[in-house]
């Protein structure tokens, strides 16, 4: 029986969906985090559940050929990253099996599976961060949380967000101390500074701070954004976050702009974009645009073609599509969404897409009387309404294509159409975020017959 605390030496035999490798004693699985496959180490038992442990490694006596060494100091302690640890063509390979698997295991099917599209450089890919503030031990720190906590790792440089972010980080913790902001203690709720969020265009350069603090108002904030645009004339814009609130949501809607513009533009295939602090936008445009062009592949598109794109945020695939098109209509919940979706079918002269606000489950049926050519899915990581699959499969929509960044619901909801006489023909994973083990996929998939 396993103890905590006790000592072993393992094979591991396999990675879970989240990349900790499996080895197993006595048949019972034992999951160890920065293990790989193929690797005999030395490992001490920190939990044991009723059918599963955790353990930690001591030290690896056969190293994997495709383990690498971590650029980034805080790999280890670090929650922004999972997989650093492999080469980066096992990450690749690792996300498409987690992709195949996962649609036999769940999905029960085994469509094609292509090769993941990875990046030609797989660091200093994020166009966003937002960086928490706390006090450790007496001394400021910002960066990234500790895996499973809300300790802070006082990053001296992060990897996955580009290398001036770093950089502004480390100035603004000095104007902090030096003015003697007080930072926030989310225990006690007390403190004003909380996080900064950073959001860079990949067309110009300009980039977006976002200082949220635990009240509506920041002494000194002229003198230290002075000093911030002094040292950095590419920020174009600052933003003052009232966050009063005590919880994991790290930005409030009460906002007010105190240098500059609180606006971004940037470019996906060939469409130029505004965005805010507060806009959703894709935080890897270089990928997104892979993306998109493979969804637009997908949807083998016509003049004469009816298309809808369910859960559209600020339109960036209906849009993309609407040229190639005659009519596109968008839908999705979120009214400041659908607000910027209509500004960015402005923005770029396109007069054939509309958008509705609305959960696609409620909006799409209103569209029955609408022979639809493709139907564009991009839903949240839950997935699908079940109402919304079940709309699709009576409108005999014919040509679905299916963007997810959850494998795991995308292949539950494929599964539901598949009973209804639909056919994954083929998926496409997408490596949105590297040294992460979070994957994106675009699936094509189409009605072979008829419900009998």
């Amino acid at each position: 029986m396993l103890k905590k605390n006790s000592y072993h030496d393992v094979e591991f035999i396999d990675l879970t969906h989240d990349a900790l490798g499996v080895a197993k004693i006595d048949g019972v699985p034992v999951f160890v985090k920065d293990a790989l496959k193929g690797e005999h180490a030395e490992i001490k038992i920190t939990k044991v559940n009723k059918n599963f442990a955790f353990g930690r490694l001591i030290e690896i006596k056969t190293p994997s050929p495709f383990r690498k060494k971590p650029i980034c100091q805080h790999f280890f302690v670090c929650g922004g990253c999972d997989i650093m640890h492999m080469n980066y063509d096992m990450q690749l390979s690792f996300k498409k099996h987690r992709v195949k698997e996962t649609l036999r295991k769940i999905g029960h099917m085994e469509p094609i599976i292509h090769d993941t599209v990875g990046m030609n450089n797989p660091y200093y890919y994020r166009n966003k961060a937002i960086i928490p503030f706390g006090i450790e031990d007496d001394r400021l720190v910002a960066g990234l949380y500790k895996r499973r906590s809300h300790d802070i790792v006082d990053l001296r440089r992060c990897h996955i967000f580009p290398k001036i972010y770093s950089d502004i980080i480390r100035l603004l913790k000095a104007l902090l101390v030096s003015h003697e902001i007080s930072i926030y203690d989310e225990e006690n709720h007390k403190g004003l500074f909380r996080a900064l969020m950073l959001r860079h265009s990949e067309k110009n350069g300009n980039i977006l701070l976002t200082f949220v603090v635990n009240g509506g108002k920041m002494p000194h904030k002229e003198k230290i954004i002075e000093s911030l645009i002094e040292r950095y004339p590419m920020i174009s814009g600052v933003v003052l976050n009232n966050n009063s609130d005590k919880g994991n949501v790290m930005i409030s809607n009460k906002s007010k702009t105190l240098y500059g513009e609180d606006i971004l533009e940037d470019e996906l295939c060939g469409l130029n974009y505004q965005y805010n602090h507060q806009s959703f936008f894709q935080v890897n445009p270089v990928q997104t645009q892979n993306l998109y062009k493979k969804a637009l592949d997908y949807a083998d598109l016509k003049a004469d073609d009816y298309i809808v794109d369910a859960y559209c945020g600020v339109g960036t695939i209906g849009l993309s599509a609407a040229k190639k098109v005659k009519e596109v209509t968008g839908f999705d919940v979120i009214k400041s969404n659908i607000k910027q979706a209509k500004e960015n079918a402005r923005f770029n002269d396109i007069e054939n897409a509309k958008f509705i606000q609305g959960k696609a489950e409620s909006v799409l049926p209103s569209l029955k009387d609408q022979v639809i050519d493709t139907l564009f899915i991009d839903p949240p990581r839950k997935g699908c309404d079940k109402s919304l699959l079940k709309t699709v499969t009576t409108m005999d929509i014919k040509r679905i294509v299916y963007v997810s960044c959850n494998v795991s619901t995308f292949a539950r909801d494929a599964n539901f159409l598949l009973k209804s006489g639909y056919t994954v023909k083929e998926v496409t994973p997408f490596d949105m975020f590297p040294q992460t083990a979070h994957i994106e996929t675009v699936a094509l998939i189409e009605k072979t017959h008829l419900e009998s």
